[in-house]
């Protein structure tokens, strides 16, 4: 199989659907660690494991669907309220991520930010 370089993956990344995009990179970051497990502690591994863990993209797309609605006004108070428990429900998640990735940077003995440079991630926009 011929080598593809990394600028030809990045075109092809760029035409996946957005719904697949989180499982796709969660895969790759799995990979990458599973590569790099010889120099990786258990304890490294296991947050490494635990930092890629996304939510289901029905999940996303959910909260998309909730929040399109939201900004035309026609949500309906169910739909409310089940937008208010996604929100938390995703909110809860990057927390533990967050906390993570904290811990993983204590184990290298670097800081968060240096630590989310390392391995390729920016903070989740703001909206």
């Amino acid at each position: 199989m011929p080598a593809v370089s990394p600028r030809q993956l990045l075109k092809v990344i760029d035409q996946i659907e957005i719904s697949e995009l989180r499982p796709f990179v969660s895969e790759v970051l799995a990979r990458a660690s599973q590569r790099l497990a010889p120099s990786l502690s258990i304890e490294e591994t296991a947050l490494l494991l635990k930092i890629n863990r996304g939510l289901p993209a029905s999940v996303e797309e959910r909260r998309r669907q909730l929040d399109a609605k939201r900004r035309a006004e026609t949500l309906s108070a169910a739909e409310h309220e089940e937008f208010l428990r996604l929100i938390d429900q995703i909110e809860s998640a990057q927390v533990e991520r967050v906390a993570h990735l904290i811990e993983l940077a204590g184990l290298r003995g670097m800081s968060l930010p240096s630590l989310m440079t390392d391995l390729g991630l920016e903070p989740p926009p703001i909206e």
